[in-house]
Formats: C-alpha cells, sequence, structure tokens
C-alpha cells in the first residue's frame, strides 16, 4: 500500500510558515499531511533556496524523502521553489498561487531601489528579470494554477504603490501585486481566476475549496 502523499506549503518572499500556517491547518482537517516550513527567502537566490528545501525535507525524513509521495501548495515565489524543487525530486500534485513564473514587472519597477534590493534579497533581483529558466522545472504529474483578480485591496498595501504608480493599472488583470498574465508557465497547466488579492490569496474559502479540489483530482474542474 502507497504511504499517504505528504502535502508541502511553501510561503513566498519575505513571509514565512506563518502565511501558510491557516491553510496548513484547513488541509490537516481534511485529512492530508502536511509540512510547513519557512524557507530563508531573502537570503538566497531561488536554485539555493530549493536546494535548501530538499535539504531539511532530508533532514527531517532522512532517505524516505525520496520516495513519498510528495504535492505541493505554494504562494508567490514559492511557487517558482517549488518548481526547481521538483528537479531534485519528483512531485505529484502542485498547486501554486499567484506565482510570478513570468517575473513580476512590480519587481522590474523597484529593482533599481537600495531598499527594495536589501529587503526583498538575491530572489527579489532575480523576479524583475529572470532568467530563460526561472520557470523550468522537472518531474510534475499535475500541475495547477491560480491567480488572483482584485487589483486593489486594503489588505495589500502594495496594490495601492502599484496602481497609484501605474505600474498594475484597472485595466490589467491582477492581484495587486502580480499581473495574472505573469502566473502562467510554458509547460502544461490547470488555470483558474479567483476574486483575491495577493497577500491573502492563500485564506480565501474559494482558494483553498481549489485547492483541496486538485490535490484529490488533479484538476479544478468537475470529476
Amino acid at each position: 500500500m502507497e504511504p499517504k502523499p505528504l502535502v508541502i506549503l511553501l510561503h513566498g518572499l519575505a513571509r514565512s510558515e506563518l502565511s501558510m500556517r491557516g491553510l496548513a491547518k484547513h488541509l490537516q482537517s481534511l485529512g492530508f499531511a502536511t509540512w510547513n516550513w519557512t524557507w530563508p527567502s531573502r537570503k538566497m537566490p531561488v536554485a539555493a533556496a530549493a536546494a535548501a528545501v530538499h535539504a531539511q525535507l532530508l533532514a527531517e525524513f532522512g532517505p524516505r524523502a525520496l520516495t513519498l509521495p510528495i504535492c505541493a501548495v505554494t504562494h508567490s515565489l514559492g511557487g517558482v521553489v517549488a518548481l526547481r524543487l521538483s528537479q531534485l525530486l519528483p512531485l505529484r500534485r502542485v498547486v501554486l498561487l499567484a506565482p510570478p513564473l513570468q517575473g513580476s514587472r512590480v519587481a522590474r519597477a523597484f529593482v533599481h531601489l537600495k531598499i527594495f534590493q536589501w529587503f526583498y534579497g538575491p530572489a527579489g533581483s532575480e523576479v524583475a528579470v529572470p532568467a530563460a529558466d526561472w520557470h523550468s522545472h522537472g518531474r510534475i504529474e499535475a500541475l495547477g494554477v491560480i491567480a488572483g483578480t482584485v487589483g486593489l485591496h486594503w489588505g495589500n498595501p502594495i496594490s495601492w504603490v502599484t496602481r497609484a504608480l501605474g505600474v498594475l493599472p484597472a485595466d490589467l488583470a491582477s492581484d495587486g501585486t502580480v499581473a495574472a498574465a505573469e502566473t502562467r508557465p510554458a509547460a502544461d497547466h490547470h488555470y483558474v481566476e479567483v476574486p483575491a488579492t495577493h497577500t491573502w490569496i492563500m485564506d480565501d474559502s474559494q482558494v483553498r475549496d481549489l485547492v483541496v479540489k486538485f490535490l484529490r483530482t488533479a484538476q479544478f474542474g468537475p470529476g
């Protein structure tokens, strides 16, 4: 009998496992085994971050991490880390929430500022001008992307700045931080948009339902 899949949760840039804790608890209440770890998002490039996640999994689970069925649910830059992680070990079903897979026009607008470089670190500069292999990945059984479309929200302070400066104008579908078009990978994937803002997309009830649906069926629609 195959062991129960482990769902790993990867937070976004300059966040911590606290931002994914509510979603983790929701998944646990439905019987999913979860692993939620604060990866060093401000201290290293994405490839190094993926290696750090891989090393932590090995440290906690031992060689079993290489054979354990692993799924992933990620937020923002954590999605790019998950894609890189799949080059180190196979992943089953992966749900990316608001991932900047095509880079970020917001990051490009501010990457020249020293405070941006200091606060967001190497990964922040990477997302501004991503390399050609930015969203390349290894073995993933099924990939799903959920993009938010609430471009202005009181709970997302960045959205007010990006709107005021015209970086993410009102006529461009976005979650206030990442444009919907920037979330699309080149690889085959399932895609859905929801009325949610970037900062709190993981806590949206519709998003949580879609995450559970994908983890169970590998699709967002009926099935």
